[in-house]
C-alpha cells in the first residue's frame, strides 16, 4: 500500500498513522480498518463496536462530500463537530489516496482538534525555538539600552564623585548625583526585568487554564517583535481596543501561537511592508478575534496547504504556524486564513471569552 503525495522524509507520515487515530475506507465509504486511537477517539470500544456505528459518524463527517478525484483526494481536510458514544467530539481530519492495486481506498487520519497530543511535541519544541530567537534578539536589543545608561551614569558618578570636595560648597552637586543615583535604580530595574524574561524561557511549562489580557499580551508580544520586524523594515501595527478584552486559555502557549503567527507574516512580508495586528470583541461575551495581515497581495499557497494538515512534521518550515494552529484549537478557539481575495490577506483567530 503506497501513500501519495505525503510529502514527508525518512517515512515520517508512516510514523504519524502509527501515532495517530488512522481509519482505512474503501470506494463505498465502507470502514476497513480503526487503529485503537481512532475507537477511542469515536468513542468505540473496539473496531468491530466503530464499524457498527460508522454509518452515523460518516454522515456526521460528511464523508459523502469529500473528492472522490485522485489527484483531489490526497490533500484533502477539514473539522467536524461529531456526537459520539462517549458525548460530543470536536474532531479534525485529513484524508490521502492510497494506490493498492487500483482500488479507491483512503486513508484518514483524526484526531481531537481540542487537546494537544504527545505526537505534538516536535512542533511545539520547533514553534518555541524558532519564537525564542526572535524573542531573544528583541530581549537583548530592550537590554542594551539601560546598560548603556547604566554605564554612562556610573561614569557621571564617578567623575561628580571625583569633584566631591571642590563641588561641597555649590548647591546643586547633591541634587545632581541624587538624579545619577536615580537614574542607576531605574534601570537596573530594567536590566533585571529583561534577564527575568530570558530566564523564563528557560522554565518548563505546566499548563493552566486562566484569564488573559489579550491587550496587554498583545502589547508584550508586539514589544519583543519589534526590533526584528524594524531590522528587516517592517512596520508592525498594532490596533487595540480602549477596553480590556479578555479570553480564557494557557497564557503561556497562547502567547507562542501569538508570536508564532505574527513571526509567519513578518517574515514572508518583504522589506518595506507592513504586517498589521488588531484585536476586537463584537461585544462583551463574546469570542475576542484577533486578525493578523500582512501588506502583500495574498498569502503563500504553501502555507495555506500546510497549516491544517495533521500529517505536517517540524521539518514544515511553516511548522511554526502550524503549531500556532494546534495550540488555538487546544484552547476551544478557531483559526481561519484570509487569502487575501476579499480582505487584507492575513490570518485571523478567536480565542474564547473569559466569563
Amino acid at each position: 500500500m503506497l501513500l501519495q503525495d505525503s510529502g514527508l522524509p525518512d517515512n515520517r507520515l508512516l510514523a504519524r498513522l502509527v501515532e495517530a487515530g488512522t481509519l482505512v475506507l474503501d470506494e463505498r465509504d465502507t470502514l476497513h480498518f480503526a487503529s485503537p486511537g481512532a475507537c477511542e477517539l469515536f468513542g468505540a470500544k473496539d473496531e468491530a463496536a466503530l464499524k457498527l456505528a460508522w454509518a452515523g459518524l460518516a454522515a456526521q463527517l460528511r464523508i459523502a462530500q469529500w473528492p472522490r478525484a485522485r489527484d483531489d483526494a490526497h490533500s484533502h481536510y477539514g473539522r467536524a463537530d461529531v456526537h459520539t458514544a462517549r458525548g460530543p467530539c470536536a474532531i479534525r481530519y485529513e484524508m490521502h489516496a492510497v494506490d493498492d492495486g487500483g482500488s479507491g481506498h483512503r486513508v484518514v487520519l483524526v484526531r481531537d482538534r481540542a487537546q494537544l497530543l504527545p505526537s505534538d511535541r516536535a512542533l511545539l519544541l520547533a514553534a518555541h525555538a524558532v519564537a525564542n530567537r526572535h524573542v531573544l534578539t528583541g530581549l537583548v536589543h530592550a537590554a542594551k539600552g539601560p546598560l548603556n545608561n547604566f554605564n554612562l551614569t556610573l561614569a557621571l558618578v564617578a567623575a561628580a564623585a571625583a569633584r566631591a570636595d571642590t563641588d561641597n560648597a555649590r548647591p546643586d552637586a547633591a541634587a545632581r548625583r541624587a538624579r545619577y543615583l536615580e537614574v542607576l535604580q531605574n534601570e537596573a530595574v530594567r536590566l533585571a526585568a529583561c534577564i527575568d524574561e530570558i530566564h523564563a524561557l528557560t522554565l518548563v511549562h505546566d499548563g493552566t487554564r486562566e484569564t488573559i489580557d489579550l491587550s496587554a499580551l498583545s502589547q508584550d508580544c508586539a514589544r519583543v517583535l519589534r526590533h526584528g520586524a524594524t531590522m528587516r523594515e517592517v512596520a508592525l501595527e498594532l490596533d487595540l481596543p480602549a477596553r480590556t478584552v479578555n479570553a480564557i486559555g494557557d497564557p503561556a502557549l497562547v502567547r507562542l501561537a501569538l508570536l508564532s503567527f505574527a513571526i509567519s507574516l513578518i517574515e514572508l512580508t518583504p522589506h518595506g511592508g507592513r504586517v498589521g495586528w488588531q484585536l476586537t470583541q463584537e461585544w462583551r461575551g463574546a469570542p475576542p478575534k484577533i486578525a493578523m495581515t500582512t501588506s502583500e497581495p495574498s498569502l503563500p499557497h504553501a502555507l495555506a496547504s500546510a497549516l491544517f494538515r495533521l500529517s505536517c512534521t517540524a521539518e514544515s518550515p511553516f511548522c511554526s504556524a502550524i503549531a500556532a494552529r494546534l495550540v488555538v484549537e487546544a484552547q476551544g478557539g478557531e483559526v481561519v486564513l484570509r487569502d487575501g481575495s476579499d480582505s487584507a490577506a492575513g490570518i485571523l483567530l478567536a480565542l474564547p471569552a473569559a466569563a
